[in-house]
């Protein structure tokens, strides 16, 4: 339930809305009429703003009734609508009942004396936005000095006479409270008042860019919303320079206090808190570009006026001013992302790090671009980009300066893990629009870095291919030359030196052919050996699974092994049966060897859906201890699966022992393919 403090604002929110109605109404219907000095004022000028402030108290009565700037906006507000008002009641007495209505001279008083008291609220909301606290005491000597100076100027103001004020008041009393003080007293006094104006609400605007450099993030959200309403009233002043003193300056003073009262009233119940980035960044860029566009205009329609006439100056400066405006608009949107780091447009950011990403030359300066681009797009003053897991780190890229408190957002391609965001958190907390447009960056940033790397390992595979194959040959050429070579060639001397015993000593021919058999049978061990070593035969004679049948075979004496092959191909790939063979037999080997396993399960499946082979070889051994140093047999059946673009694992089984797992595609791996950076259409 509200409190009744919050009702009886309510309250007077409502009557202050009906009463800057009635004032609104009333100044329509006199628009036309003459006016007295003292009432030829904007009564709704005084009274909109003023019921502005009140409807921002009256709704921080329903949240913190108990803060300080709950009250200073009821009555702040509450004088000012009050002025409005008071002016409206003897405008409307004077003009259409030749002031008959009682109060004429008290209201015509109150609404001519009590609007310099609106210069009271702005210092006195600095000084205590946004937590209703004064400064700290080193600002206190000198804001106390501030704000009696803003008082003696109020003070003066509606105290002092209205013949040294040089207004004309018939009918009303020449001083509201008279004073036993000389001419020249108030005049040296009136003399003092613009200084005093000008110079008091510098300690406040000192305090509050002290409190704005000291503040904590959310602090600075709440302290930029008044940012947002400074930045408004310094436009807004702009408009009795371009169009003069009328109901344009009017309005301009009923916004500025109006944004006043919303920045208020936003920071102090922190709702939508953190949209102050986006609106102040476009208020920079909007307010400038219109000033320059009015500047522009108004200059080359003067130039052209003076130089050709007026009715080609119209048309060449219209023109003048239409080619100039795309170019200049484009250099104060890029003023405005400097000034604001952290806002730029969303579409910018994505095209400008595609750019970026596809000029890049390596994977290092992608990944300084994607550093450079996450800390312009969410304001952050330091980012670091890792590539790879936490504890094998290929490679880093900065941007900007480490702080102790830093964020870790890992990013992954396809569901893995290929590395880590660290990065300092803005000073203000990203709004969701700037949340989803980190994800985006990271996700584009991701998919381009994967490309890179893929296509590097690519690269590498091939030049490994290249190197194995080189040293493949070297290796042949060498049994060849080495064994085979100096044995054949041995076998023919030993064949024609038979040739020549033949007819001489028979008995001593038959021997050395007898020699050269057996040599031709060990060269014959040696090719069968060479053939083994490039594609075991079995497979082209019995298949993978027969192939692995005598395999197991080999492996006989105490240790019982089961084969089962389940739905494979009758055609398989020669690179999946020879790695498949191999990774079998080589988990074999270590179960007979190491395992100290009684029994071994080797399953060759087809998994249709995916195109895959699945090899499976489980033993019920002792495991794999788990300070185990990985051997060369297990690197070679995970390289041979993974140069066909699979995967091999190793690790215990579910009743104990271990379990080998090869997965082998039937054919070769696409290429990556997704949301790539330059690669295509976006999505």
């Amino acid at each position: 339930m509200p409190s009744t403090a919050a009702v009886l604002a309510l309250v007077v929110a409502a009557a202050c809305v009906a009463g800057t109605v009635l004032v609104a109404t009333a100044e329509i219907a006199l628009v036309d009429v003459p006016r007295p000095p003292l009432l030829d004022v904007a009564a709704w000028a005084s009274a909109a703003p003023g019921t502005a402030l009140v409807i921002a108290g009256a709704v921080l009565t329903l949240r913190v009734p108990r803060h300080p700037m709950t009250w200073l906006l009821l009555l702040g507000g509450a004088l000012t609508a009050a002025s409005g008002f008071a002016t409206g009641y003897a405008l409307w007495s004077v003009v259409r009942h030749g002031g008959g209505w009682p109060g004429t001279g008290l209201a015509t008083q109150l609404g001519a004396r009590t609007g310099p008291l609106l210069n009271l609220i702005p210092p006195l909301v600095l000084l205590w936005f946004p937590d209703g606290r004064l400064p700290y005491r080193r600002w206190r000597p000198l804001v106390a000095l501030s704000l009696t100076a803003s008082a003696f100027a109020v003070l003066v103001l509606a105290l002092a006479p209205w013949r040294l004020l040089g207004v004309a008041a018939p009918g009303v009393a020449d001083a509201p409270i008279p004073l036993p003080l000389t001419d020249e007293v108030w005049a040296a006094c009136l003399g003092v008042v613009p200084w005093l104006v000008a110079t008091s609400p510098l300690v406040p605007a000192a305090v509050f860019l002290s409190r704005f450099r000291a503040a904590d993030r959310q602090r600075q959200a709440q302290l930029r919303w008044m940012l947002l309403a400074a930045v408004l009233n310094l436009l807004l002043m702009a408009v009795p320079a371009l169009v003069g003193p009328g109901w344009a300056t009017d309005l301009a003073f009923v916004l500025s206090m109006v944004a006043l009262a919303a920045a208020v009233l936003v920071a102090v119940t922190r709702f939508r808190l953190y949209d102050i980035d986006r609106l102040l960044g476009r208020l920079l860029v909007y307010g400038l570009l219109a000033a320059a566009i009015v500047g522009l205009d108004l200059a080359v329609f003067v130039g052209t006026s003076a130089a050709l006439g007026d009715p080609v100056a119209a048309v060449v400066g219209a023109g003048a001013v239409a080619v100039a405006y795309a170019p200049l608009r484009s250099r104060i949107e890029r003023l405005r992302a400097r000034l604001l780091p952290g806002h730029a447009e969303p579409y910018a950011v994505i095209s400008d790090l595609a750019d970026r990403l596809e000029r890049a030359g390596d994977q290092g300066t992608q990944l300084e671009e994607v550093a450079r681009t996450v800390a312009t797009a969410v304001g952050s003053p330091y980012v670091r980009v890792e590539l790879g897991q936490q504890h094998a780190v290929t490679a880093v890229a900065e941007h900007g300066t480490p702080a102790a408190s830093v964020v870790v957002l890992p990013f992954a391609y396809r569901d893995d893990v290929i590395g880590r965001l660290v990065l300092v958190p803005p000073t203000t907390a990203p709004p969701r629009a700037r949340q989803q447009l980190l994800a985006d960056v990271v996700r584009q940033a991701a998919a381009a870095v994967r490309l890179t790397a893929v296509s590097r390992e690519l690269q590498r595979s091939r030049e490994e291919l290249v190197t194995r194959v080189a040293e493949e040959r070297r290796r042949l050429r060498r049994d060849l030359h080495d064994g085979l070579g100096p044995t054949l060639a041995a076998a023919a001397l030993k064949v024609q030196a038979a040739g020549n015993l033949a007819g001489r000593d028979l008995p001593a021919a038959r021997a050395a052919l007898t020699e050269v058999a057996g040599d031709l049978a060990g060269v014959l061990s040696d090719v069968r050996v060479l053939v083994h070593d490039l594609r075991p035969p079995a497979l082209d004679r019995l298949g993978l699974d027969g192939a692995v049948r005598r395999l197991a075979a080999r492996f006989g004496g105490g240790l019982e092994i089961e084969v089962r092959a389940v739905g494979i191909p009758a055609v398989l790939p020669a690179a999946v049966e020879e790695a498949a063979y191999h990774v079998v037999g080589e988990a074999l080997a270590n179960a007979s060897r190491h395992a100290r396993a009684s029994r071994v399960c080797v399953t060759l499946s087809h998994d249709g859906a995916v195109g895959h082979l699945r090899v499976e070889v489980g033993d019920d051994g002792r495991g794999i201890p788990a300070d185990a140093a990985e051997g060369v047999g297990l690197v070679t059946m995970r390289e041979r699966a993974e140069e066909l673009g699979g995967r091999c694992t190793v690790g215990p089984a579910p009743d104990g022992g271990t379990v080998v797992s090869a997965l082998l595609p039937l054919r070769p791996a696409p290429r990556p393919t997704g949301d790539l950076v330059g690669g295509g259409t976006a999505r």
